[in-house]
């Protein structure tokens, strides 16, 4: 057999829950003002969205998306991943085209890989 185009080795991703910000200082400080100043809601919130930002995440509440994940993909074969909402499927995607990094194990690929 040919050795694997595709080697995930204890692959592990977990994420600290708290408080993101909207990608640009001039958002934070607007969102700031708006929300603890005036008292209106997030302007960044999407339409429908419940954004209650008084409630914080416990400090050092921890959410792992993915645990000891071990697979290998030879040349020639498709992989396919589904599950449910919330089994990992855009974590591990994300993994695999180096969008983030795993925060446990490794992951080696040859050649070009196209997530989508």
């Amino acid at each position: 057999m040919s050795s694997p185009v595709i080697k995930i080795e204890n692959l592990s991703k977990v994420y600290r829950l708290g408080e993101v910000g909207t990608g640009t200082l001039s958002h934070d400080l607007n969102r700031f003002w708006r929300m603890n100043i005036l008292g209106q809601d997030d302007p960044y919130a999407k339409v429908g969205q419940v954004n209650d930002r008084t409630q914080k995440a416990q400090k050092g509440e921890h959410i792992s998306a993915l645990r000891d994940i071990n697979l290998e993909v030879h040349q020639g074969e498709v992989l396919g991943i589904i599950g449910k909402n919330g089994a990992g499927k855009s974590t591990l995607l994300k993994l695999l085209s180096r969008v983030t990094g795993p925060t446990t194990g490794s992951i080696k690929v040859k050649g070009r890989l196209a997530p989508f």
